[in-house]
């Protein structure tokens, strides 16, 4: 009887004549939870049963219980329970790429060959374990907990901008060619600051360390504050009692820092190379010479700064020589302090106030020069 009924049942629906499937027609399987399905005992392969926790066929396999038309098993929109990570997972089981898509436009790519996740249909680059591929200029954002975005990097005015979102670009900017702008996007050194520098920390200094200056337009350089040199004579024949002579002060070299780079000196006189203020100072030890019998004269030779051949600043006027009581020797101290310009050429100049007579230095090394840079 119940074999006629399906003839029947299949002839109606052939034929459209009838209208509405019998639901005793049916063929209904058995039913039963996840935690039921795991817990029978000794199903025989090929049986198969409703799920009614995630709503999906399974068919058990010989080994475990899989989702009919997945000889793995399958992932469900709502999720699955029971999986192993070691044998369930989503991907690729040969060397193609893992490829998610939306709209049917590739939007995540895991590359076989490496470690490496692409983002927005980015290119393989290196063997970076990320690579992302800019939206417009748009490259990344940081949210906090709450989701309000705080921070995002976006490719802007030729370099990697870092975003205070909502508040103000150019926090911090990489620009191309690698000078690092602070709350600028244009820095024309390796470390362009836009704003005042603090630094928290010190060490004490050596005598080797150098001292730190700032230029007109701002950037740090290596100071020749304190930088300096010495010189003595070697010279002891030249009459120095006579109007404008060029004293051969320049000798011996006893300093000189940096080289050439900021002083070049020669027998009598000395080249600055950068503009400046410099602290000048000379010491003349001086020698009456004898001219035998009663010829000796009362001599004052006095003396001044030159810079390029004109005397400046005051006048060393201590160099009497009495000829009494073996008053044959005298000294000159001249110290001032003064704006140069770079190549100006600084000399020490003499002067006879008194009687004729010749006067030299007392000694070779007797009498010195000492220049020192002060900004």
């Amino acid at each position: 009887m119940r074999l006629y009924k399906h003839i029947c049942f299949i002839l109606l629906v052939h034929t459209g004549l009838y209208s509405q499937i019998d639901a005793g027609l049916l063929v209904a399987l058995t039913n039963a939870t996840t935690t039921e399905m795991n817990t029978i005992s000794g199903p025989n392969t090929g049986s198969i049963l409703y799920n009614t926790t995630d709503q999906n066929i399974y068919q058990y396999n010989g080994t475990n219980w899989a989702v009919v038309g997945s000889s793995t098993g399958g992932w469900n929109t709502t999720g699955n329970s029971g999986t192993t990570s070691a044998t369930n997972f989503i991907g690729t089981a040969d060397a193609q790429d893992f490829v998610l898509k939306s709209n049917n436009s590739e939007k995540l790519r895991l590359v076989q060959d490496r470690g490496q996740l692409l983002v927005n249909q980015a290119t393989v680059f290196n063997s970076h374990p990320l690579v992302i591929r800019a939206n417009g200029i748009d490259v990344l954002a940081f949210q906090d907990n709450t989701g309000t975005s705080k921070w995002h990097w976006n490719l802007l005015s030729g370099g990697l901008n870092f975003v205070e979102s909502n508040v103000a670009d150019y926090r911090l900017f990489l620009k191309d060619g690698g000078n690092v702008g602070v709350n600028t996007n244009d820095p024309t050194e390796q470390l362009d600051v836009n704003g005042n520098a603090r630094i928290r920390t010190l060490s004490n200094a050596s005598e080797s360390d150098d001292i730190l200056a700032v230029d007109a337009t701002g950037v740090l350089q290596k100071s020749k504050v304190n930088y300096g040199g010495r010189w003595t004579n070697s010279d002891t024949s030249t009459n120095l009692n006579n109007n404008n002579t060029i004293v051969p002060l320049f000798g011996s070299e006893d300093y000189k820092d940096d080289g050439n780079n900021l002083y070049i000196a020669t027998s009598n006189s000395l080249t600055v190379n950068e503009s400046g203020r410099y602290d000048i100072r000379a010491n003349l030890s001086l020698a009456g010479i004898s001219s035998g019998g009663n010829t000796h004269q009362r001599t004052n030779v006095n003396a001044r700064i030159a810079i390029n051949g004109t005397a400046v600043g005051a006048i060393g006027a201590s160099g009497y020589i009495r000829w009494a009581s073996g008053h044959d020797h005298s000294s000159l101290h001249l110290s001032e302090i003064l704006q140069l310009n770079a190549n100006d050429v600084v000399t020490i100049i003499t002067y006879r106030e008194a009687n004729s007579g010749t006067v030299r230095f007392s000694g070779s090394g007797e009498s010195s020069f000492v220049i020192n840079k002060l900004r």
